[in-house]
């Protein structure tokens, strides 16, 4: 799509993350973008720019994002422009007054870009054509009389509240006659069935849809096409076009051509149909078909780090290569249909894969194994070469379902159990999967509510040093305390939260309260030790953490080196970046920690490289040093390299007076496990650290029945 061919985009944006992935993702739907700093700038470009839509970034600096809003939407003819806000909360309160302010849609950060763009284009020429008649909205407009498409507004409950102008020369859809009515008083059953179901389809997705209808008035009749955009949390604006003279009737009702502009596949409809199609054909043949929904793993890592050019040459050869693995005997959806390759593209970089005449599983699952194996090869693209791997769901008709949108849908969710459990990056579909997404689903939606609802806390695990006996470290550790289910295991939660991409504003609560509780404490307790803070991949991949963590520093005001951020070696290993990244955060002048040492291939020769403070020795090897072995001879080993290197040692788990006997003995330079305390909560971390002082100055050593005894005895008095 050309450049600006959908008209112009406005942007009133702060954060410059945001604004570029807007501006991508505007760009590359055939908007033109202008980038404007205030409401008051916004008011004086609007006159002459006609934006098609326009996008309000929550970070602007300037007011609350609400009030900002309703200014926009104040202003001379925004009142039905589509108004996307991006927020920097994502809850179910803020978003219902998001949409009474007339809100057209709401994006929490981090920004996904998928539904961003899903949702620009379910907007169609719906903003350029309102830009095109702003300035005739008048009623003695006589142009605007002209305009063929009729504009309304209409409820959630039917009510055709508001006739905007055009379409007034309609002899079978007499708008100005319609108004103030509702649409089943004025239309017959099955179409205002259909319509009314399209609206609430709207509100609830917060999507446009678009679709065609027969209207007739006595010995008259014509087809329209109705598109929809949602206006509000109760109301749509509803554009009917007669398109009965129409080429567009010859092309089924399409407004665009029967393929995907990007990668040239057959677009959803046309699939879906030859979809049902097939099902159809293999219930008379009881034949079998298996449906394969696949997607690009960290995909939007890809777009992010090297540039959507770069992304959409992936989705091409996406295409080509699964296009090419499979044999030519396979019966496709659509592959014997001209133009149609059976393969198509649903969203962003998710690809549905329908074969037809299955006969068993095995034939599936050679299938699904030369999927794979079509990505051996890396992708290159201008110097670029990435390593791209599928994560694939898989769903069978008849078990699974028997139209196209239940496989489809069954597909998704074994594609859901791939990328979050899946050993080989594919799953089939089973029954207990549906009741696991949905128990996701729930944890999800909970998860959402979690931070505002203040059910996250931070306990805090100390590190003791073995040379002084002080307390060294502490290690914030996350705990969800649901008020039904309790403390919700974290090993269910994290791989959620990284799956949905909600890991991004837990890891955020999690550093800024980190700072926030550990700068308190140093206002009324001295000599607090530094507070670490665990980091996942995803988080760890992010663009700006560096950022991140010096806003978090600078907003709670604690010093840089009171913070620790613990990595593992797997992430290293990964983020071809990371020695940048990690140079970036050393340069703000935070520690460095190495956790989980031992599990990963990482050489110490290598690690020296990276401004690198200490190396965690996972429990695993701590575990087996109680009896000598092979797990204390690594111990060993790993603590007297490391402490040549320069490097302090940490060992994690540590839980008997055995293995603290050991890790003295042999020179480890911390211990941190429930030997000397159990995670503490931050309202008792002021208390633990001066027990510990004092127990230290009377013993010179850390005496956990000792340190339990003060704090019994400073509470009681």
């Amino acid at each position: 799509m050309k450049h600006g061919e959908m008209g112009q985009a406005l942007l009133i944006c702060g954060d410059s993350k945001s604004r570029r992935l807007a501006v991508e993702t505007l760009e590359s739907e055939g908007y033109g973008t202008v980038e404007c700093r205030s409401v008051d700038e916004a008011g004086s470009m609007i006159s002459t720019l006609v934006p098609a839509v326009i996008l309000v970034d929550a970070d602007t600096g300037e007011r609350e994002p609400l009030e900002l809003c309703e200014s926009i939407r104040r202003l001379p003819a925004c009142d039905y422009i589509p108004l996307i806000l991006i927020s920097d909360t994502d809850s179910r309160q803020s978003n219902r007054r998001a949409y009474d302010a007339g809100i057209t849609a709401v994006f929490a950060k981090p920004l996904d870009t998928r539904a961003l763009r899903k949702h620009i284009r379910s907007l169609g020429d719906t903003g350029r054509t309102l830009s095109g008649v702003r300035a005739l909205r008048t009623p003695q407009s006589e142009v605007f009389r002209t305009i063929p498409d009729a504009f309304f507004i209409v409820g959630d409950d039917g009510l055709l509240r508001q006739f905007l102008g055009g379409g007034n020369k309609d002899p079978v859809l007499c708008p100005e006659e319609i108004e103030g009515q509702m649409i089943t008083d004025v239309w017959p059953a099955e179409t205002s069935k259909l319509v009314l179901r399209s609206i609430r389809r709207c509100l609830r997705t917060r999507d446009g849809h678009t679709f065609e209808v027969v209207l007739a008035k006595g010995q008259n009749s014509s087809s329209y096409e109705i598109r929809m955009l949602v206006q509000g949390r109760d109301r749509v604006l509803m554009i009917i076009r007669n398109i009965t003279n129409s080429t567009r009737r010859s092309t089924g009702g399409r407004d665009r051509d029967s393929s995907d502009t990007l990668t040239g596949l057959t677009d959803r409809d046309a699939f879906m149909s030859k979809f049902e199609s097939l099902i159809a054909d293999a219930r008379l043949r009881e034949r079998g078909i298996a449906t394969f929904c696949i997607d690009i793993d960290r995909f939007t890592r890809i777009n992010e780090t090297v540039g959507r050019a770069v992304g959409d040459a992936v989705l091409q050869v996406t295409a080509k290569r699964i296009q090419r693995c499979l044999r030519s005997s396979d019966q496709l959806a659509g592959i014997k249909d001209e133009g149609s390759s059976g393969l198509t593209r649903i969203s962003g970089d998710e690809f549905v894969l329908v074969v037809a005449d299955i006969e068993s599983r095995e034939d599936v699952s050679t299938v699904a194994s030369r999927l794979q194996d079509a990505f051996e090869e890396p992708v290159s693209y201008e110097g670029h070469k990435l390593k791209i791997s599928p994560s694939i769901g898989i769903s069978m008709f008849p078990l699974d379902g028997d139209n196209a949108t239940d496989l489809l849908k069954n597909a998704r969710v074994a594609l859901d159990e791939a990328k979050i459990f899946g050993v080989k990056g594919r799953e089939f579909f089973s029954s207990t999967m549906k009741y696991r997404s949905l128990k996701r689903l729930d944890v999800k939606n909970e998860l959402r509510w979690a931070i505002e609802k203040q059910q996250l806390e931070l306990r805090y695990l100390p590190r003791i040093d073995l040379a002084s006996g002080n307390v060294a470290g502490l290690e914030a550790l996350l705990r969800w305390m649901h008020p039904l289910r309790g403390s919700v295991p974290l090993s269910e939660v994290i791989p959620l939260a990284e799956a949905t991409g909600l890991i991004f504003p837990i890891g955020e609560w999690v550093l800024k309260t980190a700072c926030s509780q550990t700068q308190a404490w140093r206002q009324i307790e001295r000599d607090v030790p530094p507070v670490s803070i665990n980091l996942s991949q995803q988080e760890f991949s992010r663009s700006d953490l560096v950022e991140l963590v010096r806003k978090a520093l600078e907003d709670s005001g604690l010093p840089a080196d009171q913070l620790e951020l613990e990595l593992t070696e797997s992430m290293l290993l990964r983020n071809r970046q990371a020695a940048a990244v990690l140079q970036d955060l050393n340069g703000i002048g935070v520690g460095l920690v190495l956790d989980d040492f031992g599990q990963g291939h990482s050489s110490l020769a290598h690690l020296i490289k990276l401004p690198i403070k200490a190396i965690k020795i996972d429990r695993a090897f701590i575990e087996g040093v109680r009896e000598p072995g092979e797990k204390q001879s690594i111990c060993s080993a790993m603590i007297a390299m490391s402490r040549e290197l320069g490097l302090s040692v940490i060992a994690e788990g540590v839980e008997s007076e055995l293995q603290l006997e050991f890790l003295r003995d042999k020179g480890c330079d911390a211990v941190q496990g429930f030997l000397y305390s159990e995670p503490l909560p931050a309202d008792e971390v002021p208390t633990f650290l001066n027990a510990c002082r004092e127990v230290v100055a009377e013993t010179a050593i850390i005496d956990l029945d000792t340190v339990r005894k003060k704090i019994a005895s400073k509470k009681a008095s």
